[in-house]
């Protein structure tokens, strides 16, 4: 399959016009592929300038294709237009105007909805690669398996992915049931709190009640550029990682039961990789909660693994000094950061805003108090003569 080229658009030209550059310098070799922009209505000159931008782009390795839609879709629907695309074209590469990509993104697409197009656990392919886990905005970092250059997460996204046919119409019978997000869905809070413009949300609903993964690479063909648009007033590279750049090369691919990085929708490892790790779990079946972002209400097993604080006894006790923070189990580090108990044993009071003194060193390093206490104090000054100058 030549998975067709899919960019979503809305109202800023310059985005579009940097994402088009990037694409027009990838590698493709003998591929014959669509590109197809899509434009979502607004009555702008942004809109006006969009649409001169995606004219204007001399596509060299293919058919190029320009959908206007005469009226505003909003960026849910206009993602789920925009994948129903599989049908005609039977697989698609989907790319919102504020990402760039890597010279070898469309080879990687290209390679791992091949490899994976008959595994029914899989609901489709990230081009992004996560450095954080975006729910409390800490590190998320794999075991270091150098066995294959791809992991699976129960996290869609939204930052280049690919589908093919029979994974988006896998998400779209679901959707069309009239799927509904409430506070009962065993989801991060931060997933749920999304605005009802957010498709995401969705998919990873879908994703999670159906046991289906994204594959992700280790490294990223995409990345978000951080742009200013609907939903972020002001640009914010908080989440834009490096892209994989060189020659060509073969990607090293397993299947989920091969892989010790496999990950639910809280970024946590999953049970039975801790168990093939540390033999001395084996005996107990427990919820994976080492973030501690989970409600014990949802917990599916009588124990837990967790950071949450214990107010009954353990079982057993692990340190926070190994990263990633699964290695502490894996290796059985001593310490009394996580504890294996019975799910009642733990508080489920969580706040997710505060890091101790522990957390922040082992996250990000040792704080150097008065560097960070000058930073503040230029920020906090910038901020009051903007304010000035605009209200005096």
């Amino acid at each position: 399959m030549s998975p067709a080229i899919v960019i979503i658009s809305y109202n800023r030209p310059a985005s579009l016009s940097r994402l088009l550059s990037f694409i027009a310098s990838a590698d493709y070799e003998q591929f014959d592929i669509d590109l197809i922009i899509s434009i979502d209505f607004q009555n702008s000159e942004k809109h006006d300038a969009v649409v001169l931008v995606a004219e204007e782009f001399d596509w060299k390795f293919g058919n190029k294709k320009i959908i206007q839609h005469q009226e505003n879709l909003g960026l849910r629907k206009h993602v789920i237009v925009c994948g129903n695309l599989t049908e005609q074209y039977g697989s698609i590469i989907m790319l919102e105007d504020d990402l760039v990509v890597s010279n070898l993104f469309y080879k990687y697409a290209y390679q791992t909805l091949n490899f994976y197009s008959q595994d029914t656990r899989i609901g489709g392919i990230s081009l992004y690669n996560h450095k954080k886990n975006f729910c409390n905005r800490l590190p998320f970092e794999l075991i270091a398996d150098y066995s294959s250059d791809v992991y699976f997460l129960q996290i869609a996204s939204s930052w280049g992915q690919a589908w093919t046919k029979e994974q988006w119409m896998g998400f779209r019978l679901w959707y069309e049931k009239g799927q509904l997000i409430d506070t009962k869905d065993p989801l991060p809070h931060a997933i749920k709190s999304w605005p009802e413009t957010s498709w995401l949300k969705y998919y990873i609903k879908y994703l999670a009640s159906n046991s289906k993964y994204f594959v992700y690479p280790k490294l990223s063909f995409a990345t978000n550029f951080g742009d200013s648009g609907t939903h972020n007033l002001e640009s914010d590279t908080s989440f834009q990682v490096p892209l994989a750049c060189g020659a060509e090369y073969d990607l090293r691919f397993q299947s989920i039961d091969e892989s010790i990085n496999v990950y639910d929708s809280f970024f946590e490892i999953e049970q039975n990789i801790l168990k093939r790790l540390n033999p001395n779990l084996k005996e107990r079946d427990f919820t994976v909660d080492l973030y501690g972002l989970k409600n014990l209400k949802d917990f599916h097993h009588e124990y837990a693994l967790s950071n949450k604080i214990l107010v009954g006894n353990s079982i057993d006790s692990y340190g926070l000094a190994l990263k990633p923070a699964a290695m502490n189990i894996a290796m059985h580090l001593d310490g009394t950061y996580f504890h294996l108990a019975m799910k009642d044993s733990f508080s489920n009071t969580y706040i997710n805003d505060s890091l101790s003194s522990q957390e922040w060193t082992y996250y990000f390093g040792k704080a150097n108090l008065k560097k960070i206490s000058k930073m503040l104090f230029k920020m906090i000054g910038t901020k009051s003569i903007k304010y000035f100058k605009v209200n005096r």
